[in-house]
């Protein structure tokens, strides 16, 4: 059986905690085919190192639904105030027009923070239930235990971060709560929750390895080949905390941090890759394993253990056919803003390729002379092997960061601390990668602000359809102040989302983001 099953699992918690939508196999006896109900059960036994197994991985199947419900991840990153052109669907329409607060069940279900609370609630379980699994199965380990609990509190303060990147305030929950108590809870400072956040990663990367098993010390019975890209470690870790830094403007830690990746991204065996493995069917965002430890942060689904899934990726918007049996798609970048963004005919994600008698790359898009072009950038169509286009699912994974993201993100911080003859090396690392001329500091007349410009122009055009449009043109404002109506959304706290009437009905302690009221 291919398609997996999608079982919705509602609990109530103080904040309505949902136990998100989620994918889980019925027949194979992968490590990664388990029932994820088991991450969110304090009825669950912990009484076995299988039961760690599971729940372990059920902790990142929530993860994965959280961020590919409803294509939330896209709608979130890529589609409010973005670059992508809607083609029929109001409700796509309404956030790219940042009118969120319209009465469609869609946004309703996007302005739902509960599946986030479930990844939350179920690491808690994880961390609260799981050492006692130590002392009943001698096949669990407290080397085990530790890399398990370090990768659960790493989820939770991601979900976090998330949360806080969406709705700004949210309540903060420390401790599990399916032992009864069904507590209200009120919103927390966004700066108190990210200081939680930064706490429990930097406590995790202790623990955290680059790599996880050898062929003398596997980690639940397989090596680092079978884990590389699908597990977070610790360059996942530091990742996540030059986010985080950068999302509060510290971007000397920012740039810390991203340094730390940068310099040590060969111990997970992760490089920059070249834009043909970057947009194959069997590239960087399929299951090909070569490619997996370029995944710095990225959540799967392997269609080899049946997790491929028509939901949940930007595939299904983008693609129409001959890849997909579709007259359109559902959303495209326009011919006139591909020709405004990406403004070098050299740049081999979109631009003149001389060897193919000057036609353009089709990287990115698949036929310019369409009347719609197709955004073609991801095309994990089943495995992408797959030949046969009445039969979409997609196999592809949601790649947060990968090399060249936090290399961009490295050259940001430098900019923003005045450091621009380092910014522009890690500025031109990625350009030169693409077909693009080196650029001199002198180039930029010696200004940061103009060379800040370049660099998120830089990451528009290579991030385009990875979910960062939206947070990068906040952290763009913030460092620039060059746009009004994002400067008037920042001040007036419009960059969040709404709170779903659901969540603040179940809770009285809540109140709406005042943007939104």
């Amino acid at each position: 059986m291919y398609l997996t099953k999608l079982h919705r699992i509602k609990r109530t918690f103080g904040v309505s905690m949902l136990l998100a939508a989620t994918f889980f196999c019925q027949s194979c006896n992968s490590f990664l085919d388990v029932d994820v109900r088991h991450a969110a059960s304090e009825n669950q036994q912990w009484q076995t190192f299988e039961d760690t197994r599971a729940a372990l991985m059920g902790v990142y199947g929530l993860m994965r639904s959280a961020l590919a419900e409803n294509n939330s991840y896209w709608a979130y990153g890529e589609l409010r105030m973005g670059d992508f052109t809607v083609y029929n669907s109001n409700d796509l329409k309404a956030v790219v027009n940042n009118e969120l607060r319209n009465p469609q069940t869609y946004l309703e279900e996007l302005s739902d923070w509960r599946r986030f609370y479930a990844v939350i609630n179920a690491a808690s379980v994880f961390i609260e239930k799981a050492p006692q699994t130590v002392e009943l199965d001698k096949a669990y380990s407290e080397a085990n235990l530790k890399y398990d609990i370090a990768q659960v509190r790493l989820l939770r303060a991601f979900s976090y971060f998330y949360m806080v990147r969406i709705w700004g305030d949210v309540p903060l929950l420390t401790q599990s709560y399916d032992n009864g108590l069904f507590k209200e809870f009120p919103r927390t400072d966004a700066q108190t929750v990210l200081n939680y956040a930064k706490e429990e990663i930097l406590d995790a990367i202790v623990d955290l390895p680059f790599e996880y098993g050898t062929e003398t010390s596997k980690y639940y019975n397989q090596v680092a080949n079978y884990w590389r890209g699908l597990l977070l470690n610790k360059l996942s870790a530091y990742t996540i905390l030059a986010h985080i830094s950068a999302w509060e403007g510290n971007y000397s830690n920012a740039a810390t941090y991203a340094g730390y990746v940068i310099s040590h991204a060969s111990d997970m065996k992760a490089d920059y890759i070249d834009v043909k493995d970057l947009t194959s069917p069997q590239g960087l965002f399929s299951m090909e394993t070569k490619f997996n430890g370029y995944k710095i942060v990225s959540f799967n689904f392997p269609y080899e253990h049946f997790e491929a899934t028509q939901s949940g990726h930007i595939e299904q918007l983008t693609l129409a056919a001959p890849f997909v049996q579709k007259s359109y798609p559902e959303i495209y970048v326009s011919k006139d803003s591909l020709f405004s963004i990406f403004d070098d005919l050299a740049d081999t994600r979109f631009g003149i390729n001389a060897s193919a008698n000057d036609k353009y790359y089709t990287n990115y898009i698949n036929d310019l002379n369409a009347e719609i072009p197709l955004f073609t950038k991801i095309k994990v169509v089943q495995d992408g092997k797959g030949e046969d286009s009445d039969y979409a699912v997609f196999g592809s994974s949601i790649i947060f960061s990968r090399l060249e993201e936090i290399t961009l993100l490295r050259a940001e911080a430098l900019a923003a601390l005045n450091r621009g003859t380092e910014a522009i090396a890690d500025y031109n690392t990625v350009r030169s990668n693409r077909g693009l001329p080196l650029r001199t500091f002198k180039y930029f007349e010696a200004d940061c602000h103009k060379l800040l410009a370049a660099i998120f122009d830089e990451r528009r055009k290579e991030l385009m359809g990875e979910g960062w449009r939206w947070f990068d043109l906040i952290r763009r404002e913030r460092l620039l102040n060059d746009n009004p109506v994002m400067r008037e959304l920042i001040e007036r706290e419009g960059i969040y989302w709404p709170i779903a009437s659901e969540v603040l009905s179940a809770n009285k302690s809540l109140t709406q983001n005042k943007y939104w009221e």
